[in-house]
């Protein structure tokens, strides 16, 4: 019976005060889409470091003949000079720097360019002799990536020498810039989607100052009082949640899965859909955690009992 009448007073409050929840809802929904891309930024963060730490993160590609860097002036790079690489890279200078190294034949190299660029006509005219023999190397600290780069540049036989953390720095700094962006935005909407709900309650106790009275006749308690209140706030921020997770799914299926892991690639994309498993409940609890937090001031500031 008590259950039944605390459902019915809170629908009822909800339609009481229907435009300010309909706010509520949607400035909670925005907010938390926000903080929702926050976190599914940091995510991807974290594992596009990973794979860069777990991949080569530098690599060497000696000179081939159609290289036109100034160390390449004497063709492709000869057998002692792809000799004397693999004896620096396991010289006694790198050695605390380098965990492990994979060296890719010209064979190897072919097979892997031509498997990229199957759909193009010009990757069938080419032969073993064409591609550079390249070394894939791992660190035992990724950060100390500059030693082995500045080793190898300029050297006769070197054609370039890629640094894969610095290549995706870039990125990984505009993912930062707009995890802060998005943070700070969120932060903005939450405190609004707060205040209504503090203005809501408020409204809500209000219009049902006779009822309150007539409970306290009766001997209600306190608790069975607030929590129609409390709940109010809560069903609003829950369904601007969902809302939320809603509008992730969308931009996570169409934006992330369908163009930018096309365009980069799924090793470099790692986020999708499947990470609203855990995102889409975080939301949802915060939503309810902020919108009966509000409803708490409220109430202990507009409802004397």
């Amino acid at each position: 019976m008590r259950a039944r009448y605390i459902l019915a007073e809170i629908v009822q409050g909800l339609w009481r005060n229907i435009t300010m929840v309909i706010s509520v809802v949607i400035v909670t929904a925005v907010s938390l889409t926000f903080v929702g891309a926050g976190m599914l930024m940091q995510k991807e963060i974290i594992e596009l470091k990973r794979t860069l730490v777990q991949e080569s993160q530098v690599t060497i590609f000696l000179c081939s003949p159609h290289s036109t860097a100034a160390s390449c002036a004497g063709g492709a790079a000869t057998d002692a000079q792809i000799q004397e690489t693999r004896e620096a890279l396991k010289s006694r200078t790198l050695s605390p720097y380098i965990d492990t190294v994979s060296e890719r034949d010209q064979a190897e190299a072919l097979a892997i360019y031509q498997e990229q660029f199957a759909d193009q006509s010009f990757a069938a005219d080419l032969t073993a002799e064409d591609m550079p023999v390249s070394f894939h190397i791992t660190l035992k600290d990724a950060e100390r990536s500059d030693a082995v780069v500045q080793f190898f540049e300029g050297r006769d036989g070197v054609d370039e020498v890629k640094d894969l953390l610095s290549v995706y720095a870039p990125v990984i700094d505009v993912l930062n810039q707009s995890t802060v962006f998005a943070a700070g935005l969120a932060l903005l909407m939450l405190v609004a989607a707060v205040l209504l709900v503090f203005t809501t309650i408020r409204m809500s106790v209000a219009n049902r100052r006779r009822e309150i009275a007539i409970m306290r006749l009766v001997g209600a308690s306190n608790l069975f009082i607030r929590v129609p209140f409390l709940m109010e706030g809560a069903v609003a921020a829950v369904i601007g949640a969902l809302a939320a997770t809603g509008m992730l799914w969308i931009g996570l299926r169409y934006l992330v899965e369908d163009w930018l892991a096309g365009e980069l690639g799924t090793q470099i994309v790692q986020v999708g859909v499947a990470d609203l498993w855990w995102v889409g409940p975080a939301l949802v609890a915060l939503g309810a955690v902020l919108a009966i937090g509000a409803s708490i001031v409220s109430l202990h500031r507009h409802l004397r009992i």
